[in-house]
Order: structure tokens, then sequence, then C-alpha cells
């Protein structure tokens, strides 16, 4: 069973200097059936695009982070707020990256410091820094999205 996973993307409009950090889920299937895993990927990509043409268009993806970023605001269950976010490459390439909030960089690295986890992703480079909205799921209504609020795909 692949349960569900968290997605934290950031964009940045094409126009202007201004970045979003987006929150999205992807439900849990059975890995048993490859229809299932397809069908968790497409809710995930389709919820994703919607929340982009809701704040606007032409947006470049600076980035991607699966499960555990740093700041425990990231973890709130609304969104729409202003947040200082720091981003690091990994050796994993684009568009993987390490991401999380802090009051400064040397704050954003201890804290990459002390997660073993986080480390694993093999960071590299300096960390950027940028002040982006944060927007989630539970900030959007996605009954216009087929299968857009099932959160697990597995039968019961």
């Amino acid at each position: 069973m692949a349960s569900e996973l968290t997605i934290y993307t950031i964009y940045k409009t094409q126009n202007e200097d201004k970045y979003f950090l987006l929150r999205t889920e992807r439900p849990s299937f059975s890995n048993a059936y490859q229809t299932q895993e397809d069908m968790a990927y497409k809710i995930e990509q389709q919820k994703r695009s919607y929340m982009l043409a809701q704040l606007g268009t032409n947006f470049e993806r600076i980035g991607e982070h699966q499960d555990y970023p740093i700041g425990e605001v990231l973890y709130l269950d609304n969104g729409n707020l202003e947040l200082d976010v720091y981003y690091m490459e990994t050796k994993s390439g684009w568009p993987w990256v390490i991401l999380g909030t802090a009051n400064s960089e040397s704050e954003f690295l201890t804290q990459l410091n002390d997660d073993d986890d986080l480390l694993r992703l093999d960071p590299i480079g300096e960390p950027k820094h940028i002040k982006a909205t944060f927007v989630i799921e539970n900030d959007f209504d996605f009954s216009e999205i087929e299968n857009g609020n099932i959160k697990d795909l597995r039968p019961e």
C-alpha cells in the first residue's frame, strides 16, 4: 500500500517576482493496482493545476519537496499566508528541493542539519530565500474536479 503523500511545490510567476508554495495531497492507493497509482497521481496533478489556475497564469515550477519540510507553519490546516521560505537543490537534480520556513538562513541550516531524513536527500549549494504565498488544498473547493476530494483509492 502506498500511503497518502504530501507534496510541496514552489512556483514563480513568469512576469514578476511573485512566488507561491502549494501543498497538495496524493491519495493513498494499493500497490497491487497500477490503475490506482495512475489515478492517484492524476488526482494530485488535477488539484495542483486547478489551484494554479485560480492564482493566475504563466507559472514556472521552481522545485518540489515530498513529505516533511522544515517549519511548523507548513502543517497548518489553512494557508493563504505570506512566508519566508528557504530552499536548497539536491543531488537528485531538478525538480527536487529541500524547503522550509525559518526566521533566518542560519536557523534554516541548523534545522536542516538536525534532521537526518532531510540530510539524506543530499542538499547542494547555498540556500535560496524567497517570500511566498503559501496555499493548501483546504483553501480551495475541488467539487468541480472528478474525485478531487478522495483521500484513499484502496477498495474497502
